[in-house]
């Protein structure tokens, strides 16, 4: 008898499962939206397990896919993993799901525990966004240290840039071709409807004697927004410059405290979280990035679509291989206001050929995505059919 995975790889249309924690509003949860609806309409059964079924970015899911609630209580993060993991191994009934596909490192290791023993076994790929050496702290080594084990569960690693993917290598010693590098659905039609609506911010007008800079991203410390407003103020003596960021977090309050102290408060306009942000990127002058480290901010790539001109950090991993080491936008020496405030001016002179930012983003299409995710899926699928994963 053939096992389930063997017999959907004979099939057209596959059962597939993401997981991931909630509809934020950040890169990581929109392109997952994205792509399950890139993958309902080329026919597939898309499903998404969330634990909270809320966020700004749900509104941009389309009705064929299918949405399961954990709808757990909030409480303590190990009590909260281990409602996970039972939920979890109830909803994976065999069967049920050709492929899982978890998104973010604490998600794919819930799913690496949900999912053993499981018969018969469900292929188990992990979404890699972020530079993960960035982010473990000493508080997270213990986790650090049992990423090669975790690693071990996983039948294919999808990470979303080649850096990436060689900091993923490294960090858990993933053998050769089991982490493989598919770029984000960033552009598609959606994408194009959006930025053609006017944003309509007061700032953002023809004949505006002062010049834009807009930020988009969580209020984390990740996104460093501090940097961003520190080379502000050394810009005032070189123009009139003006802040949009756009977004929102836990670190709200203390970047408006931080503009109140520096006087920048008619200088800086906290926007909130907006769906369209490429509209903005079309009417700014410049957008920016502050970051300490990313994977493929979105942002960036958004902003080549619209042909804006961009300034960013060159921080692990992202804006080197987008801009492709600065020939579409000016990098800059991360965690340095005035090298941020300089690269901002030399953007400003900058006179590029917009027509080849656009040409550069047609790289990360929704098209792109879903055929290397298809790929690697049914790689995970057959290498399922056949043999146990990595060991």
């Amino acid at each position: 008898m053939r096992t389930t995975a063997a017999r959907r790889m004979a099939m057209d249309n596959l059962r597939i499962c993401f997981f991931f924690h909630r509809f934020d509003g950040g890169g990581a949860e929109k392109m997952t939206v994205l792509l399950a609806n890139g993958l309902a309409r080329l026919g597939h059964e898309v499903t998404i397990l969330i634990r909270h079924d809320k966020g700004p970015v749900r509104r941009l899911l389309e009705p064929a896919v299918q949405v399961l609630d954990m709808a757990l209580p909030e409480r303590g993060k190990l009590r909260k993993n281990a409602g996970n993991l039972r939920w979890l191994r109830r909803v994976l009934r065999p069967g049920r799901f050709d492929v899982l596909l978890s998104v973010t490192a604490e998600m794919s290791q819930v799913a690496a525990l949900a999912t053993y023993g499981l018969r018969p076994r469900i292929p188990l790929i992990s979404v890699v966004h972020s530079t993960l050496s960035q982010e473990v702290h000493s508080f997270q080594r213990i986790r650090e240290l049992l990423f090669p084990v975790f690693n071990r569960r996983y039948d294919r690693v999808i990470a979303v840039s080649d850096a990436v993917r060689e900091d993923y290598t490294t960090l858990c010693g993933a053998p050769p071709g089991q982490a493989v590098t598919v770029y984000n659905p960033v552009i598609g039609e959606s994408f194009w409807k959006q930025a053609e609506t006017p944003c309509g911010h007061p700032w953002l007008v023809k004949g505006r004697d002062f010049q834009v800079i807009v930020l988009a991203g969580r209020f984390c410390a990740a996104k460093n927004h501090a940097l961003m407003l520190e080379a502000l103020r050394l810009l005032e003596g070189h123009g009139d410059f003006r802040l949009v960021l756009l977004g929102d977090g836990e670190l709200r309050g203390e970047l408006e405290a931080q503009a109140k102290q520096a006087g920048l408060e008619g200088k800086i306009d906290f926007a909130g979280f907006v769906p369209n942000p490429a509209a903005y990127f079309r009417e700014t002058d410049i957008v920016a990035l502050s970051s300490r480290f990313e994977g493929l901010p979105t942002v960036l790539i958004e902003a080549l679509a619209v042909g804006a001109k961009v300034v960013s950090t060159d921080c692990p991993s992202g804006p080197r291989e987008i801009l492709k080491g600065g020939t579409f936008g000016v990098l800059v020496q991360p965690g340095d206001p005035q090298a941020l405030a300089d690269g901002v001016l030399r953007a400003l002179r900058w006179e590029p050929d917009r027509e080849a930012l656009q040409r550069r983003a047609l790289d990360f299409t929704d098209a792109r995505a879903a055929e290397g995710y298809l790929r690697v899926i049914r790689e995970a699928l057959a290498q399922c059919a056949g043999r146990e994963p990595y060991a």
